[in-house]
């Protein structure tokens, strides 16, 4: 095997590659990249035997192979050396992999090809095209609301599924106190989903987000596996789909239409500062700041036997007749930080029922976020949903 290619065409693919290898545990396969020539096309490929990853690149071919050398090796070799064309070559008893750059060279003992496996491939028939960057900014407002325990089967993934009410597409996250909705309208990608939408494990989420091409990209869905390529066929992932049974989120969204709800309208940065300076105050056994309301005004406050106390005071427009409510400090951090308006609407059912938030000119994109519940005494115990 033989091949010229530049490295800073070859780097983001051999990156997306090392990524998902092993270093030192696990078969050979996993701690590999391979890279293959036929068909004047070099495939760059790898798996965690989950995740799948190939690019796919047209340059200058000489003779053609498959070679497989330690992935994380590789990726730290190439992304060291200067920008410039590289030469790849497999040595004459076909033990290494020789690399060279201007008078550079470099070595690498290859693994033996039969531990190579082939990859999916792209499923062509009902593919759907969209905005990769959309996608990647989706996974971004919804997966910090996704548990990171994995023995909590689909509070552990991101649900993506038709919602007929509005016609559009629900990305949803769940982890049993918080909910993050995000809708997007696209007919495709609406013919593509079964029924009952599909799961994307957390562990799978930042990867996807990672990887994702922030171009114009293609999906699509087979065999219990969802593929991502973009459109010039260069960069392909694809990665498994959990199967369990997904809670009715629609029940939480309904109490929305509670009888006796109040709002508050304030500025997303002052109160983030706010809270930001609430935080040093809180503690394990008091992490949550205190909110009480009075006309125009929101009083937020904490206090810890450990760290002292704190108040803060923000103007807000505010209707209802709520006084007081409570929320863990940095969960609401978290939340307020995947907005982007100036202005955000809470929208409180009651002191101990869920509170939505949410950007009044974004109506594709709220959180839902349960209250703690307030004792007598000022102890705070969390509201689970």
């Amino acid at each position: 095997m033989k091949f010229f290619i530049q490295r800073e065409e070859i780097l983001p693919a051999l990156q997306h590659a090392a990524s998902i290898t092993s270093v030192k545990t696990g078969a050979v396969y996993l701690r590999s990249i391979w890279m293959k020539v036929e068909n004047g096309q070099l495939r760059i490929m790898a798996t965690d035997s989950n995740i799948e990853f190939f690019g796919v690149f047209t340059t200058k071919i000489e003779e053609d192979g498959l070679v497989g050398v330690n992935g994380r090796h590789l990726f730290d070799l190439i992304r060291k050396l200067s920008p410039g064309e590289l030469q790849f070559l497999v040595d004459e008893k076909a033990s290494n992999l020789v690399v060279k750059q201007n008078k550079r060279k470099y070595v690498l003992p290859v693994n033996e090809n039969y531990w190579f496996q082939p990859l999916s491939v792209f499923p062509e028939e009902q593919s759907v095209s969209l905005s990769g960057e959309t996608i990647s900014n989706i996974i971004d407002k919804v997966s910090y609301s996704v548990s990171d325990d994995d023995t909590l089967q689909a509070f552990n993934c991101m649900l993506i599924k038709y919602a007929p009410n509005d016609q559009k597409i629900d990305f949803c996250g769940l982890n049993g106190h918080q909910l993050a909705l995000c809708k997007l309208e696209h007919d495709g990608l609406r013919e593509l989903l079964p029924e009952q939408g599909i799961l994307i494990s957390q562990k799978y989420l930042q990867e996807l987000k990672r990887m994702i091409p922030l171009k114009e990209i293609e999906l699509n869905i087979l065999n219990n596996r969802f593929y991502c390529r973009s459109v010039d066929h260069k960069e392909n992932i694809n990665l498994p789909l959990s199967l369990y049974e997904y809670p009715d989120y629609n029940q939480l969204l309904a109490k929305y239409n509670s009888p006796d709800p109040s709002g508050m309208d304030v500025s997303r940065h002052d109160l983030m500062d706010a809270l930001d300076r609430i935080l040093i105050f809180n503690t394990e056994n008091s992490m949550c700041t205190f909110f009480e309301f009075k006309e125009g005004i929101v009083q937020m406050d904490v206090q810890s036997e450990e760290k002292g106390e704190a108040k803060e005071f923000l103007d807000v427009v505010f209707q209802g007749n709520l006084t007081k409510i409570a929320f863990p400090t940095r969960d609401l951090i978290q939340i307020l930080s995947h907005f982007t308006a100036d202005t955000l609407h809470f929208h409180f059912t009651s002191s101990e029922g869920p509170c939505f938030i949410e950007d009044k000119n974004d109506p594709d994109y709220k959180v839902l976020i349960m209250p703690m519940q307030i004792s007598n005494d000022v102890i705070y115990t969390e509201t689970d949903m």
